[in-house]
């Protein structure tokens, strides 16, 4: 049944109430001469019928109520089990939302002001890795081919090469890294309560100083190895003068690499990006489970049902009143028999109220 018949089938009887109210008359026995109630006259078989009426409608609403919201409380009850469990999947993610929060909150309140990298600097760093790659790879991939290499063959030798001569630059991160720890570096004490966490940043010297030191041997030796490789190979085929000017680019590639990887390094804003990185992507997915359909639809289905059984309890509780009413007006219209209103209280102690309406 819809919405719209239920009010119109309401409105109906309500109407039909109405109408047989105004036809009921009391035949009268005798004349009630009397302004008040007749004090020996309880409620009448009509205003027990009436009153009988009046205590029927809310529970008729009700059930009414009830039928109508009947296929949304079973929905709700349907999807209760996976309600529950995204519920669960929610209450227990939290956790793990504040505490990537807090992480990240400690981490900028105490380490903000040391960041030197900006927030948009990694595109830059991609972009001018990727650069240099393309570049060696375009040297080595024509130094090979003019060796007699298949073009395939030469191409992925390039790009192993030009990998290895990109990667032996990233060791300008570590020695940078060493360097600001060097600038930052300060006794336990000095440090604030929210910097004492990150207490490792702010010592010197660093224990892992003599590997970084062995690494940047290493890079050397990669980045010389292959220069030395390409001046051999070029000085065999061409002139000596050819071997040095493509020897040169691949040393040049890799010195670069290794400045642009010193000028980018920032250990505390590496930091702070990966604790942001970390909160954005715990809200993201909490902000998932969130957003459960089987959740949202129980939820909405559970408010329709409330809705729709607060709807016709408001009006079985409007139709009782309407009823009492009819009833009052039917007395109204009756004064011959049970006068125009009930008598009041005695207004003195040991007065009673006279049958003509005074007092003795």
């Amino acid at each position: 049944m819809s919405g719209v018949a239920r009010d119109m089938d309401s409105e109906a009887a309500a109407l039909q109430a109405e109408s047989q109210a105004e036809q009921i008359a009391l035949q009268p026995v005798d004349e009630a001469r009397a302004v008040t109630r007749p004090s020996e006259l309880g409620e009448t078989y009509l205003e027990l019928e009436r009153r009988a009426l009046e205590d029927e409608q809310p529970p008729l609403f009700d059930a009414t109520g009830l039928e109508a919201c009947r296929e949304a409380a079973k929905e709700a009850a349907g999807l209760g089990p996976a309600a529950s469990e995204a519920e669960r999947l929610i209450e227990g993610h939290l956790p793990m939302l504040t505490a990537a929060e807090g992480r990240h909150t400690r981490a900028h309140d105490a380490l903000g002001s040391f960041r030197r990298r900006p927030p948009g600097a990694t595109k830059w760093h991609y972009l001018a890795k990727t650069g240099l790659l393309i570049g060696d790879v375009t040297t080595l991939a024509g130094s090979f081919i003019w060796l007699g290499e298949e073009p395939v063959l030469a191409t992925v030798m390039a790009v192993s090469a030009a990998v290895a001569t990109v990667t032996a630059g990233l060791s300008g991160a570590e020695v940078r890294d060493v360097r600001s720890r060097a600038r930052r570096a300060r006794p336990a004490e000095e440090l604030t309560e929210a910097q004492r966490e990150y207490g490792h940043l702010f010592e010197h010297p660093d224990k892992g100083w003599p590997f970084v030191k062995a690494l940047s041997w290493v890079s050397v030796t990669v980045a010389g190895t292959i220069a030395a490789s390409i001046f051999a190979l070029r000085a065999s085929l061409e002139d000596p003068l050819v071997g040095l000017v493509f020897g040169g680019i691949a040393a040049a590639i890799a010195a670069a690499s290794w400045i642009e990887s010193y000028m980018y390094a920032d250990d505390i804003a590496d930091l702070l990006d990966t604790t942001e990185k970390d909160y954005q992507r715990e809200l993201a997915r909490h902000e998932t489970l969130a957003a459960s359909a089987a959740w949202r639809t129980r939820e909405e289905a559970l408010v329709e049902a409330d809705s729709i059984t607060a709807e016709h309890t408001k009006r079985g509780e409007a139709a009782a009143h309407h009823l009492r009413s009819l009833r009052y007006g039917v007395l109204r219209r009756n004064p011959q028999i049970v006068g125009h209103g009930a008598a009041t209280e005695p207004t003195a102690i040991g007065q009673t109220a006279r049958r003509s309406g005074g007092a003795k």
